[in-house]
């Protein structure tokens, strides 16, 4: 009864072992901070207006062929 014990304990204590996995920790941390800032920065580049002015210009000009007069 006594060795059914021991290696009940003994999985108990590998299996906490294998829960610490501190580098693994730090490196969910690091691409989480990494994503959320990769956010703010996409989102305030959406908010800035001169870059989607800019786009919009050359798009509408419309170009007259050499001949045509505009009424």
């Amino acid at each position: 009864m006594s060795d059914l014990n021991e290696k009940i304990e003994e999985r108990w204590r590998s299996r906490r072992k294998k829960g610490y996995n501190w580098p693994r920790l730090i490196a969910m941390l690091l691409i989480l901070v990494a994503l959320w800032y990769s956010l703010g920065v996409l989102k305030h580049m959406g908010s800035d207006e001169s870059m989607i002015m800019s786009g919009q210009s050359d798009t509408l000009a419309v170009e007259n062929a050499p001949g045509e007069q505009e009424p």
